[in-house]
């Protein structure tokens, strides 16, 4: 029983902050692209290291669901609305890793983010969130 609050401990943990590097990032991505400027070099820095906590945040997010999912629950098979959460989750781990790939690639070459790369990976976040939120309200809910 320990060791599902642990998992659950760091499993809220890693949601926390993955929730406040997402929006934090979201806002600094949505004023540069309305202002259609880049961002300086300082404020790519922390766009790349919230990137990747972000993907840090998201990967724990996972490694601990997948614990407390078989210790809690014995498995992965809860139905139709938890695989919504993990279609959900699949499409933020993928938007994470294409955010990280691209701001490396960037780095490297010195030039500034895509534009158009930049609307849609939080776009496809935000969806994916909601498929995870609106999944495990509906899992976890016993009417």
């Amino acid at each position: 029983m320990s060791f599902v609050i642990i998992l659950k401990f760091i499993h809220y943990l890693a949601l926390f902050l993955a929730g406040g590097l997402g929006i934090g990032g979201a806002i600094i991505q949505s004023s540069h692209l309305k202002a259609e400027t880049p961002p300086a070099p300082p404020v790519q820095r922390a766009m790349r290291t919230l990137a990747w906590l972000s993907l840090i945040a998201v990967v724990l997010l996972w490694i601990t669901g997948f614990g407390l999912a078989y210790l809690i629950y014995g498995g992965m098979n809860m139905g139709w609305a938890f695989h919504v959460k993990l279609l959900g989750a699949t499409g933020l781990l993928v938007a994470n890793i294409g955010l990280n790939i691209h701001l490396s690639s960037i780095t490297r070459t010195g030039s500034a983010p895509n534009p158009r790369l930049m609307k849609i990976i939080p776009m496809l976040a935000r969806a994916s969130l909601v498929l995870v939120l609106g999944g495990i309200a509906v899992t976890t809910t016993s009417i």
